[in-house]
């Protein structure tokens, strides 16, 4: 199967005994020669219990918000009582991973796939000389699961009940037709682009291997639910997947909420007829890397975070508006179109306001179609 990109760029570590403290401390080592031998940007945090005034538990409910990945250097009943509430769904939760304190395991609880927790866990097994612990019945057969490869190509799945079906049916060792409506010539799909699976059929090359298929992967542009007529004619389980071409650049206020950053950018998405489905990435200025409102909006929505600094954007503001209301506060004359800019591609909307943020949106050339 192939490997994944790391997702978890932002980890809090928690222990609760001694021993797990000089795990947690190993760690935060381990990551750091990490960080240079593959000139990775992962940030670590550990938190041992007795030492954090009110003790972790006051922390769990910001970090979960805020983090990609939370690890808990303790036993898995202490990890799921203290995370219980505030799991919503797999699309927006964070990886949780749980490592017992003597080492020996390294446990895939929460967000294996889309959050990235069972390829953390392979890492960090590595790094502890431990056993890793992944349960998703896609990885134990050594097959790609549609979100596996959907995060791994840049594409969004319009329904998570689809793509669970059809993993089902790829776990079952039953034919799967891919079709992609991006390119005229299924021939001619990279191997990179195809998901890993024996058993996948291209739409067209093979149609006798076509009626016997039981599930159907679908790439569009368009970001609607629904089957091309030719396909669903053949009335099968299928899933959807939409290329992320789109980049934000977002300028806030400070202390504005997940709610309004939430609503500031899908209203401007709106404003030009696209959804949050087709966005890639974020950008702002780095003066914004630690509001909490925007970090909750790019972890909840999967997305590349990158923050650009003064000197970065000044190279290109003078492509846009100025404000010398904005320079005075951050030292440049433009935030978003800036960072959407730099993110890649070409200028779709210069400035979007709404209730503190403004934003900006870009689109780059899809590579995987």
């Amino acid at each position: 199967m192939k490997q994944a990109e790391i997702k978890s760029k932002n980890i809090v570590c928690y222990s609760f005994t001694e021993n797990a403290q000089i795990i947690g401390e190993k760690l935060i080592t381990e990551f750091n020669t990490f960080n240079l031998k593959k000139n990775n940007k992962i940030y670590i945090e550990h938190f041992y219990n007795t030492k954090t005034e009110g003790g972790i538990k006051k922390r769990i409910e910001g970090d979960f918000k805020t983090k990609d990945a939370l690890i808990f250097i303790s036993s898995t009943g202490i990890a799921v009582r203290m995370i219980k509430n505030y799991i919503k769904s797999k699309t927006s939760d964070p990886a949780v991973i749980v490592i017992d304190d003597t080492g020996t395991f390294v446990i895939s609880l929460l967000s294996g796939h889309i959050g990235g927790a069972n390829e953390l866990t392979k890492i960090i097994a590595k790094f502890l000389g431990a056993q890793a612990v992944i349960t998703t019945a896609s990885d134990s057969r050594n097959i790609e699961a549609v979100d596996l490869f959907a995060e791994r190509n840049g594409y969004a799945i319009t329904s998570m009940e689809d793509a669970k079906k059809i993993t089902s049916v790829m776990v079952s060792g039953k034919n799967v037709i891919f079709y992609s409506d991006c390119i005229q010539n299924s021939s001619i799909l990279k191997p990179s682009t195809l998901i890993d699976y024996p058993n996948l059929i291209l739409y067209g090359l093979k149609p006798s291997e076509e009626k016997k298929a039981a599930g159907i992967i679908f790439i569009s542009k368009s970001p609607e639910n629904l089957l091309p007529e030719n396909l669903a004619s053949l009335n099968l389980p299928f899933v959807k997947l939409v290329p992320r071409t789109l980049n934000l650049g977002i300028g806030l206020r400070k202390g504005v909420s997940y709610k309004t950053v939430n609503k500031a950018v899908r209203l401007a998405l709106s404003s030009i007829g696209k959804t949050m489905l087709e966005v890639k990435s974020c950008a702002s200025i780095d003066l914004k890397k630690d509001e909490k409102g925007l970090l909750e909006f790019v972890r909840r929505e999967g997305l590349e975070l990158k923050f650009f600094t003064q000197e970065d954007i000044k190279k290109v503001e003078n492509m846009f508006t100025k404000s010398e209301f904005v320079k005075k506060t951050v030292g440049v004359s433009n935030v978003s179109a800036p960072c959407a800019y730099l993110l890649g591609g070409k200028i779709l909307l210069d400035k979007f306001k709404y209730e503190g943020v403004t934003v900006s949106i870009s689109i780059s050339d899809g590579q995987n179609l």
